[in-house]
């Protein structure tokens, strides 16, 4: 009789390890499914993480001279002059970089007024339009409607302003010192 509540014990002790790894099997499938769910589902498209280009180092650029731009952005083309008055600018040269797509106005001899050109490969977001001037603070913007976004007092920027086209971005203008 030993043997038989001996064997018996061993058979239940064999089926109750077999339930719980079934149950085991079960819950981990259920994490599984859950986990898709919200991959597909719930996640927006972008990936917050994801790594961002820089088109123009911001910080390295602004409020600097045409000596200093020149350095880090290599030679400009002086394009013309630019005269505002509210800005106490008579004849400021207009000097574009890179084929084009930067484009400075030296107001008081900094670069004050810059505008980005030839965008349209990003998406019009505020992390990507951020991130494409290496600026790292992810703040909303002031204005976000009909295809603008503008940040006013961003940092140490009088104003950024991006414009889109077609959902992406056309050109990006800041302010540096000027309104």
């Amino acid at each position: 009789m030993p043997n038989y509540f001996k064997n018996q014990a061993t058979f239940m002790e064999h089926t109750s390890v077999k339930r719980k790894w079934a149950n085991w099997k079960f819950v981990s499938f259920v994490v599984i499914l859950i986990a898709i769910f919200v991959k597909f589902y719930v996640l927006d498209e972008h990936d917050e993480n994801a790594a961002v280009t820089v088109a123009l180092d911001l910080p390295q650029i602004a409020m600097r001279n045409q000596q200093e731009v020149a350095a880090i952005l290599g030679k400009g083309k002086l394009e013309s002059y630019y005269t505002d008055e509210q800005a106490g600018c008579e004849k400021c040269p207009r000097v574009t970089y890179r084929e084009g797509k930067a484009e400075i106005i030296y107001i008081n001899d900094i670069a004050d007024q810059i505008r980005l050109n030839n965008l349209s490969d990003y998406a019009f977001e505020d992390r990507i339009i951020l991130g494409l001037l290496n600026l790292t603070e992810n703040i909303a913007p002031n204005i976000d409607q009909d295809g603008v976004k503008t940040w006013d007092n961003y940092q140490k920027y009088t104003q950024i302003s991006a414009f889109s086209k077609d959902g992406h971005v056309d050109y990006i203008l800041i302010k540096s010192k000027t309104e």
